[in-house]
């Protein structure tokens, strides 16, 4: 049978027998898994494992009866907000937290909806200061706007949080260190030529970097390269085949309006329209489509491209880019009236050597643009919206 605790006589020495009831140095065992009180020589009182109590580690010194608190490995700490005391390393006392982990954990749900709402303000109401700190950062001379834009937006919103975070939260030094991280961001935007090109041999015009920072449809414009839109009758041949898509969704889609309706649904919303209308374009790239290729083809959604269109103060996002290898990419802008960000990102498209196309429902007119074939299916859509009505 394994010797009792108090074979350790100078462990044995430090149990605090008032606090540990009829547990006692001759009946424990110098390894069992229980917290009890102990008392050192100075008075100091803490609760602690037995195992752990007749450990070495180096703090110790080879004392195994050592303190914490006697050497200075640890120190008493009350944490003023919640009155709780605990044993925390000198480190951690000297950054006088005002609650203990789990009080603070207990606030922080009780108060975090009110916390949110005072940062969201904070942060709308520093957009200025933040305005005044990002102007004062130095771009490369030669960086695009759209970049120049894009960069501004993020760093814009990493910094009002930053202000509000000091303001609210009190953390100091917050703004410093997020005006670093941004600028030290902006400086290393701006890709080469030999990036770009690289880029745009394997992934394709309109593909970005996981970075995200710049498209290789910006390739024309750093080698100084021209417009380069793909011939008419191409253009005309992959409308075709949307617009073939197109109908045979509609009928699907008529088919379960008129199901729904049956069983007390409302009409489609023009969301849930733009929803069914964005898969029905991604599978474009279905084999029964394009063919053997479809293997090897992508779909991307909401993609970036390096156009900032009018009034917007960040890069505008294409609804669908199908990928194919060896051909153009086919990018397609779904809209519910007339838009006038689309018709400026599908002529970036349209410059770039895609296949731009303009899939329009809903109300407004019909914008032409050269070089953009635009599918009207108004009078579909709303054909699939008042399926089932009486």
């Amino acid at each position: 049978m394994p010797a009792p605790l108090s074979c350790v006589p100078q462990v044995a020495a430090t149990w605090f027998q008032e606090r540990n009831g009829g547990l006692t140095p001759e009946k424990a065992l110098p390894k069992m898994a229980v917290d009890v009180w102990w008392r050192c020589p100075a008075g100091h009182e803490w609760q602690e494992r037995i195992g752990s109590r007749t450990s070495m580690p180096k703090w110790k010194n080879g004392d195994v009866a050592a303190c914490r608190e006697c050497v200075g490995y640890r120190v008493s700490y009350t944490y003023p907000g919640c009155g709780c005391t605990a044993m925390v390393t000198p480190e951690a006392a000297a950054k006088n937290k005002t609650r203990c982990w789990s009080c603070y954990r207990q606030w922080d749900r009780e108060n975090e909806p009110r916390i949110k709402a005072e940062l969201s303000a904070a942060a709308k109401a520093a957009a200025g200061r933040a305005g005044v700190l990002l102007d004062a950062v130095p771009l490369p001379e030669n960086m695009p706007a759209p970049l120049a834009a894009e960069w501004r937006w993020w760093a814009s919103k990493h910094l009002q949080g930053a202000i509000a975070a000091e303001e609210v939260l009190g953390k100091e030094g917050a703004r410093e260190d997020m005006l670093s991280s941004v600028s030290a961001m902006g400086a290393g935007l701006l890709p080469s030529k030999e990036d770009a090109g690289r880029a745009a041999v394997h992934e394709g015009v309109l593909r970005l970097l996981d970075q995200a920072h710049w498209a290789e449809g910006w390739l024309h414009v750093r080698t100084g390269r021209g417009a380069r839109p793909v011939p008419e009758e191409e253009l005309e041949g992959v409308a075709i085949m949307l617009g073939n898509i197109l109908a045979d969704w509609s009928q699907d889609a008529a088919a379960a309006v008129a199901r729904n309706r049956a069983h007390g649904h409302r009409p489609p919303g023009t969301a849930d329209v733009t929803r069914s209308l964005t898969q029905a374009v991604s599978s474009f790239r279905d084999e029964n489509v394009i063919g053997p290729i479809a293997k090897y083809a992508r779909v991307y959604r909401e993609l970036r491209v390096p156009v900032v269109p009018d009034g917007k103060g960040r890069f505008g996002r294409l609804d669908v880019v199908v990928w194919l290898p060896g051909v153009p990419d086919v990018v397609v802008e779904i809209d519910s009236r007339p838009n006038p960000a689309s018709a400026q990102k599908l002529t970036f498209a349209r410059d770039a050597g895609a296949y731009p196309l303009w899939v329009r429902f809903g109300t407004g007119g019909i914008e032409k643009i050269e070089g953009v074939t635009v599918l009207d299916i108004r009078d579909l859509v709303q054909a699939v919206i008042d399926s089932g009505a009486e």
